[in-house]
């Protein structure tokens, strides 16, 4: 397999899948080679992006480096059969925590019976189960339901995640855009322009995202997005909704939600973020109303 090339461009989606089904098939030859596959990886290798291990004031182990050893994860479902496409910074496994032990006890097999890469990314084993896909499937659902339209979930059709980096971590240290534009290169051939062919093929035609990672790539000028709209417990608040409210643990009284909600633009393709300080969970039930005339609003 050659190193990545930021300039390499997908003419097609069956030319995104085989060039992941080669990757995965030089992964499965072993440790050497998967070391190989990261170390040439002109993005994401260790070198390029300097991740470190260091321990916490409380004596807790942190780390940013990317594991070779642990499955990659470039994509997961079925790219012509899917509710929505759901944009992701990296899988989140790693050989120090408990979640990587029962995904390889428990899907790395079946990983090893499919064909290729493609094959086991269609089946998406882990949506049914892991807590984060969870949250991600009833959010989906209550979006699809304020809009008027059948829940995914009732169909069992699953989303199409795809991820910004490949390589599973314990923690994932801050995109360096500014200083970066092979980064960027990277983001448009291998995530953002794939996203322009597979969104055919979404049931809803809108790119979700959730954390305040991706609202600072939207809103670096090198990337491209256009902001649409942005509306926050702070400013653009909607007339006639009542911003969702909670109770401050310093003060007593009550006080707004601190919840972001943006639309963005890049090409023809619309994206939705929103974030909460500190969390990377949906937004609850209380906030569909907001979030939904937003929607419903651009994509018409």
């Amino acid at each position: 397999m050659k190193p990545y090339d930021e300039n390499i461009e997908f003419k097609s989606i069956q030319e995104y899948l085989d060039h992941w089904d080669k990757f995965f098939e030089e992964w499965s030859k072993g440790e050497s080679h998967q070391k190989k596959l990261l170390k040439n990886d002109k993005i994401w290798s260790d070198e390029n992006r300097k991740g470190k291990v260091w321990k916490t004031n409380d004596g807790k182990e942190k780390s940013t480096l990317l594991e070779y050893d642990v499955l990659p994860q470039p994509y997961l479902g079925n790219i012509e059969n899917h509710s929505v496409i759901t944009l992701n910074l990296n899988p989140s496994r790693s050989k120090k925590n408990n979640e990587n032990i029962e995904f390889e006890k428990n899907y790395l097999p079946k990983f090893k019976e499919a064909e290729n890469y493609h094959e086991y990314a269609e089946r998406f084993p882990t949506y049914d189960t892991h807590p984060f896909w969870q949250k991600q499937d009833d959010w989906i659902d209550r979006i699809f339901e304020k809009l008027g339209k059948d829940a995914p979930s009732e169909n069992k059709i699953k989303p199409f995640a795809i991820e910004i980096c490949p390589w599973g971590s314990k923690s994932f240290q801050k995109l360096k855009i500014k200083k970066d534009d092979s980064l960027i290169k990277y983001m448009d051939k291998h995530v953002f322009d794939v996203i322009e062919k597979v969104i055919e093929y979404s049931k809803l035609k809108i790119v979700l995202s959730v954390g305040k990672a991706y609202y600072d790539i939207f809103n670096n000028k090198k990337t491209d997005f256009e902001r649409k709209e942005e509306i926050s417990y702070k400013k653009n608040k909607p007339e006639g909704m009542d911003w969702p409210q909670t109770i401050d643990k310093k003060s007593g009284k009550d006080r707004d939600v601190k919840r972001t909600f943006s639309i963005w633009k890049k090409g023809k393709i619309l994206y939705i973020n929103t974030y909460a300080s500190g969390s990377n969970t949906p937004p609850a039930e209380h906030f569909n109303e907001i979030q939904n005339e937003l929607i419903n609003k651009h994509l018409i």
